[in-house]
């Protein structure tokens, strides 16, 4: 009749009592030695598996041996590697068998910690040939540990003595239990180490995916960025076009200047100067100031292409800096024409009576006076001050009108009032009242 005795790992006692077989349990103790530098060897899990059951039949004088696993969601258990009912060592990872009550209670019975169970006179099984089954091979001994992770049990050690029928020792149960805690050590750290290799694999295809998505948005940005050379290229020309447009209608404007000025020195239009200077010299300004950093805008867009450092703000900002200079040139232009236009068309008498228009009065008499100076062109130009009270203040009135009359009057100090000398000033104070403007 079947016979189970457990062994704790505090059966000090019972192990003195075996002192018959002392020698043996110290040659054993050394050999768990041996064995845990050949479980350190193991590169997978299977090998340690295989590693384990060739060293425990080597080492521990054990017939017959197999680590069995739980899988805890089918309640089923599964074979690693074993021995069959002749002795020799195969792979069991393609056998498993659901969890019977008998298995269970195996399972209950070495649930504490470094506890052997050893059944004595039982059915001996193993492993049939169809996925469930478990035929039995013959009786004797059967010895089974569990294997732990932490607190957890994840499998047992199984082993008899089907083949030689040797009686089981005191202690073996010692043995078995140093070994069996080696193996779920090494179990454990075979687990983390798979787990960290499985990770590195995926961190690995991440990569790769990464770096294809890198080399994909690269080869956008790569034709995204002859795209642009194109685009810049003709933006280039265009503006190159508009540019000469631009110089061709500057020259004819000066010389359309050339002419007014010589024209009123002669007396035949002489009203018309100071305010068709000052009409043209608004738009001149902003297309010259436009035109000048036209170039700059150009460099620094290309510095930034070629150097791999245009974003796609920057892109963005490049077209909207090009419209807008492009907008103001393109405006201005078509003021300067039509200033040109109206300066054919219009008379003397015309031009006494234009419309009215609003100015900020001090920088309209700043430019007044400094065209009007440019135009007398004396040896050495005087000291010119304009203050307005208040200051920055609006006026509504006939610029052509009262152009000609501070143009007159500068001509007059000009030539009649100074000396030519570093010391002449000529100082104008325009005073705003309600209704009003004071000129001195």
């Amino acid at each position: 009749m079947s016979k189970l005795i457990t062994y704790s790992d505090d059966a000090s006692a019972e192990l003195e009592a075996d002192s018959e077989h002392a020698k043996a349990f110290y040659h054993q103790l050394f050999l768990i030695h041996e064995i845990s530098i050949e479980l350190s060897r193991a590169e997978s899990l299977d090998d340690l598996y295989r590693i384990a059951v060739n060293a425990c039949l080597t080492h521990l004088d054990i017939d017959r041996m197999g680590i069995l696993m739980i899988d805890k969601e089918r309640d089923w258990m599964l074979g690693t590697w074993g021995t069959d009912e002749v002795g020799n060592v195969r792979s069991e990872a393609d056998f498993e068998a659901p969890m019977l009550d008998d298995v269970k209670e195996v399972i209950r019975e070495m649930s504490t910690k470094g506890k052997v169970c050893v059944w004595h006179d039982v059915e001996l099984y193993e492993f049939g040939e169809q996925i469930g089954e478990i035929d039995e091979v013959g009786k004797g001994w059967n010895a089974a540990l569990a294997i732990w992770d932490d607190d957890e049990v994840i499998g047992w050690i199984a082993c008899d003595n089907l083949l030689n029928h040797k009686p089981f020792h005191t202690y073996q149960s010692h043995t078995l239990r140093l070994f069996g805690s080696l193996l779920g050590e090494f179990i454990k750290r075979q687990h983390a180490e798979e787990e960290i290799i499985k990770l590195n694999a995926n961190l690995e295809s991440k990569i790769e995916k990464r770096t294809a998505e890198l080399s994909k948005a690269q080869t956008e940005l790569k034709q995204a960025n002859t795209h642009l050379e194109q685009k810049v290229l003709e933006r280039t020309a265009m503006l190159n076009e508009k540019r000469y447009h631009l110089q061709k209608t500057l020259d004819e404007l000066q010389e359309a200047q050339e002419q007014l000025v010589e024209a009123e020195k002669q007396g035949s239009i002489a009203q018309l100067v100071i305010g068709m200077s000052h009409e043209l010299n608004t738009p001149l300004g902003n297309i010259k100031m436009a035109s000048s950093v036209q170039p700059d805008m150009l460099e620094d867009f290309k510095e930034q292409l070629t150097n791999g450092q245009l974003s796609e703000s920057d892109f963005d900002e490049f077209i909207q800096n090009s419209m807008e200079t492009n907008q103001i040139i393109a405006s201005n232009t078509d003021k300067m024409a039509e200033l040109v236009a109206q300066f054919k068309r219009l008379s003397i008498h015309e031009t006494q009576f234009r419309q009215t228009e609003e100015i900020l009065l001090q920088k309209w008499l700043e430019d007044t006076v400094t065209l009007a100076c440019d135009n007398f062109g004396p040896p050495k130009m005087p000291n010119v001050a304009v203050e307005v009270f208040p200051t920055n203040s609006k006026v509504t009135l006939n610029t052509s009108q009262l152009g000609q009359v501070v143009e007159d009057l500068v001509f007059n100090a000009l030539e009649h009032g100074l000396s030519n000398e570093d010391t002449d000033e000529i100082l104008i104070v325009g005073i705003v009242h309600e209704h009003e403007l004071e000129l001195s």
